[in-house]
């Protein structure tokens, strides 16, 4: 990955500072745009269980009606019974086969199980059946990208765009994609693009921040990375990037809580362990 170090880096510790700000920055780099669960799993539970009832019922009366059996299949998958949601959706592909919204339900269902060349074969059926719907091609997009297939995941997200070109996300999501690519100018241009449409949007904010990062722009780094936290108290990669601007400009004392604040959120993730203790080393060394 390209990295921009525009401060001019200077020899002895404030290089090694930026050098473990960097090491942290490039740590992160990772795609979460598709990754995020879906609104709909907050649900109440016994809400989901009595639509679901009811769709079964509906089917049991009129099991050839394609409707009734991609609404059990989306219940099903708001529920989080994958399996099922996917046999639904299947048996409401074999009623209307050129049906979309059942291939795009089908690919969220198999991205939520993992298996991401399903997800992505499905979304590309929903993208060529629906070549003018935005939303497609923004979550066929982000699959390419979990896939690392950048080169395929920038052009539906420039399809996406196109259709849609005030929708953040898409253009939040693209940065990212440019950002893995190397193309970092191009990470901050689009996530100011998507701020601008959407000033909350909080992994809007951790992308810009980390792509300052790269840049050796830390005081901007640490500004998006702030706003980040203050929108999204649960981002433990922003707060462990923010432990790395810190320490990188000597802080550790406000690092450490920072870094804290990561290992809090995710206590098993060794990244964010092995950062607070390095940091703790730095402080107990400078002593």
């Amino acid at each position: 990955m390209a990295v921009q170090l525009t401060n001019g880096m200077r020899s002895g510790r404030t290089q090694r500072n930026f050098l473990f700000l960097l090491s942290l920055t490039l740590s992160c780099q990772c795609f979460v745009g598709a990754l995020a669960a879906p609104a709909e799993a907050d649900k109440d539970s016994e809400d989901i269980s009595a639509s679901i009832f009811r769709y079964k019922a509906a089917i049991e009366a009129n099991p050839s009606n394609p409707t009734n059996r991609l609404k059990l299949a989306k219940a099903y998958l708001m529920g989080g019974e994958l399996d099922n949601a996917v046999s639904e959706f299947r048996a409401a592909l074999k009623l209307n086969p050129d049906d979309a919204e059942s291939f795009m339900g089908l690919s969220r269902a198999y991205a939520r199980k993992g298996d991401i060349k399903q997800a992505c074969d499905n979304i590309k059926e929903a993208v060529r059946l629906a070549p003018n719907q935005s939303q497609y091609h923004l979550k066929y997009a982000q699959l390419l990208s979990r896939d690392n297939k950048l080169d395929q995941a920038i052009q539906e997200f420039k399809s996406a765009i196109k259709l849609n070109g005030k929708d953040a996300n898409a253009h939040r999501d693209y940065g990212a994609c440019l950002g893995l690519k190397g193309d970092i100018e191009g990470q901050v241009l689009e996530e100011k693009k998507a701020l601008s449409l959407d000033d909350k949007n909080a992994d809007a904010h951790f992308y810009l921040g980390s792509a300052y990062a790269q840049q050796g722009k830390k005081k901007d780094a640490y500004g998006a990375l702030k706003r980040c936290t203050e929108l999204d108290k649960k981002n433990a990669d922003a707060f462990r990037l923010l432990a790395g601007i810190s320490a990188s400009d000597g802080d550790f004392k406000e690092a450490l809580n920072f870094a804290e604040m990561a290992v809090s959120l995710n206590p098993d993730n060794k990244a964010y362990v092995a950062t607070r203790d390095k940091i703790k080393s730095k402080m107990a060394s400078s002593k």
